[in-house]
């Protein structure tokens, strides 16, 4: 009876269960046990009922038999566990009806450890479907949720209760943390983070975004927990994530917003790594917005916070800033500093192996879309060719930045076939990335396609079935 009063009345105001929970200001997994006939807490029970104006009986918020002493329920305490296994879940049993009593009969065990789970489980796969009514996939959803959960595995228990908003189920903890707790929380989200930038090149901008919100959360909320040396690092990172799926998604300005934070938050705990990332992100947007000195100007900014740094990282971080030197001065047309920057580049990787911030097949794309800036559309096509050759198939980003210029080197070399060709393995991995930045990079390609090719009817034709697929701004 309780499931479908509470529903009925939910879903009649259109509300999701999270809506719901947020609107009454309790927590979401409330909303679930009171629609699944599990019992919640009075002041749970009064903020259900002040909302909707009605009353507990009228939503099936009461027991079909009330207990006696008049009061509410209390879901026992689970089994003993160690701390390092406790779920800190609530136990979804029914309570016992006076007639039966309050134990357990003397052979029924406890509920199990795995039921609990299984029903957390349950519960909160409730709340993530809702990533499929926004169009994820299954695979989306476990990616992003594989790089959230590496960096909430290192919370202690009563740390991940206060951030689900669980304290109506169980009784809060103000336990200390101690400091092995804390060393935990900061690797794991250190490794959180880490593993969230490594999959910037595999997934798509939005499901990047969303994973680094999620890891921006987790660390606001476990901020006083953190090392200060550590602590404004993750914020960094992460913000210069935010805007690197930002500047995918063609929000230059969100991606500028997020950048500020990010040099901020790398200022505040004189992290040069992030500083020096910092600047280069935001000699990309520079970049996109026709600025290249500006570009230029950043970038030397960030090689001068390196000069003296002589770690790998630091050394593939240098080819990184030179290559995209090389690149923003063939937007100038300036051919010796051009050369002259991708050679410094490339000897810096001469002993560094492949790499998703910086590597040597990146340093081709990069030197075949300079030569393309260049009109050196043969030169361009061979390091494009290699770069592809090098890039592994999983790394979509960086294989659709690669196929949109050596789709238009081929075009303005006049090589039709070779540039459709291209242009037709490059659709269905712009559906899948859908990027809007990627997206106007092939915008632009066609417009090229039409102007070397005026009067060629294969062109557009290709042109008129990516429209077709609306995958070109403007589509009907």
């Amino acid at each position: 009876m309780g499931t479908s009063l509470l529903r009925t009345a939910r879903c009649l105001r259109n509300l999701t269960i999270k809506q719901l929970a947020d609107e009454a200001r309790i927590g979401s997994s409330t909303v679930w046990r009171a629609e699944h006939n599990y019992s919640i807490n009075a002041e749970s029970r009064r903020r259900l009922c002040q909302y909707f104006g009605m009353s507990a009986r009228e939503l099936g918020l009461v027991e079909d038999e009330p207990q006696q002493s008049g009061q509410e329920p209390v879901p026992e305490a689970s089994a003993p566990a160690s701390p390092a296994h406790s779920l800190h879940l609530p136990l979804l049993v029914q309570q016992k009806t006076a007639r039966q009593g309050h134990e357990l009969m003397p052979h029924e065990p406890e509920i199990a450890h795995e039921q609990r789970a299984g029903a957390w489980l349950a519960l909160n796969a409730t709340e993530l479907s809702t990533l499929f009514e926004a169009g994820w996939t299954m695979d989306e959803v476990l990616n992003s949720l594989r790089v959230v959960l590496r960096g909430a595995q290192g919370m202690p228990p009563s740390v991940r209760q206060k951030i689900t908003r669980i304290s109506d189920l169980v009784p809060s903890s103000d336990k200390h943390i101690s400091m092995e707790e804390r060393t935990r929380l900061c690797t794991t989200l250190q490794e959180s983070v880490a593993e969230g930038w490594q999959r910037f090149q595999t997934m798509r901008p939005t499901e990047v975004l969303v994973s680094a919100q999620a890891q921006l959360y987790l660390v606001q909320q476990t901020h006083d927990l953190l090392f200060p040396e550590l602590r404004y690092s993750l914020y960094a990172a992460l913000y210069n994530l935010i805007g690197a799926a930002a500047y995918l998604q063609g929000s230059y300005a969100a991606a500028q917003q997020a950048y500020t934070r990010a040099h901020i938050a790398a200022l505040e705990g004189a992290d040069i790594w992030n500083m020096a990332q910092n600047l280069n992100w935001q000699a990309i947007v520079a970049n996109v917005r026709g600025q290249y000195e500006s570009a230029i100007a950043n970038i030397e900014a960030a090689l001068r916070l390196i000069a003296n740094e002589q770690s790998e990282e630091y050394v593939r971080l240098r080819a990184h800033l030179l290559a995209d030197w090389a690149y923003n001065a063939s937007l100038l047309q300036d051919s010796y500093q051009t050369e002259e920057k991708l050679d410094a580049s490339s000897q810096l990787l001469e002993k560094l192996g492949p790499h998703e911030e910086f590597d040597a097949a990146q340093w081709q794309q990069m030197s075949g879309s300079s030569m393309l800036n260049l009109k050196h559309y043969s030169r361009a096509i061979n390091h494009l060719q290699t770069a592809l050759r090098q890039q592994p198939e999983a790394w979509i980003i960086r294989r659709a930045r690669t196929l949109v210029p050596l789709a238009e080197a081929y075009a303005r070399k006049r090589e039709l076939e070779a540039s459709l060709g291209t242009a037709k393995n490059l659709v269905p991995l712009l559906a899948d990335i859908d990027s809007s930045m990627l997206n106007q990079r092939f915008t632009e390609y066609q417009q090229v396609l039409v102007k070397v090719f005026p009067h060629e009817p294969r062109a557009q034709a290709f042109i008129n079935s990516v429209r077709q697929r609306q995958l070109l701004p403007g589509r009907p």
